[in-house]
């Protein structure tokens, strides 16, 4: 079944922890798990940074930081004031969903966190996203994290490519399970 699922909130809305969650429970029932998590680091400034995790290699790395950090060199803004992206980051995130997407069938959850202002651009993590999406026409299921304002671009990034896509509020990991399970055969 090509099953898709865009999970939103607002920013510190739980989208990441209700993913890991259920990404989590899933692999738990032989349902194999791929993709990436934008994994929130507090380090006690205004802002937070975050690191790329890969659900399937379990490697992590910086991915974002605040721009007042001393970015150095491997780090853009693209135009961000507070935020700076690591080059390294977006192209390690890029390869997973371009691994993720090549092994992408029923059985199979793929994870994309998270579609945003920078993907609307068609940078940051777009072309893996798009991969995914494109995949989802073997079968699968995706699972798009993305802010209340991304839900309609993620809607045409995913038009034409999957049978079914569930809308679903971030904060309930167990219902974002039991869509995996139901599209996945289990």
């Amino acid at each position: 079944m090509r099953c898709a699922v865009i999970l939103h909130a607002p920013i510190g809305g739980g989208k990441t922890t209700t993913a890991q969650a259920a990404a989590e429970r899933a692999k738990a029932d032989g349902i194999k798990v791929m993709g990436i998590l934008s994994k929130r680091v507090l380090d006690g400034g205004e802002y937070p940074s975050y690191d790329l995790l890969e659900l399937d290699t379990g490697e992590t790395m910086p991915l974002v930081k605040p721009a007042d950090k001393e970015p150095g060199e491997g780090w853009e803004s693209y135009g961000n004031q507070k935020y700076v992206f690591s080059k390294k980051g977006l192209y390690s995130a890029n390869l997973a969903l371009d691994r993720a997407a090549s092994e992408m069938r029923d059985g199979v959850v793929v994870f994309v966190d998270e579609y945003g202002r920078l993907e609307s651009q068609h940078k940051g993590i777009h072309p893996g996203a798009l991969m995914v999406a494109e995949a989802l026409k073997r079968g699968g299921v995706a699972v798009y994290l993305c802010r209340d304002d991304k839900v309609h671009e993620v809607i045409n990034l995913l038009r034409g490519r999957t049978t079914r896509v569930f809308n679903l509020e971030a904060g309930d990991a167990d219902a974002l399970l039991r869509i995996i399970r139901s599209c996945s055969k289990l």
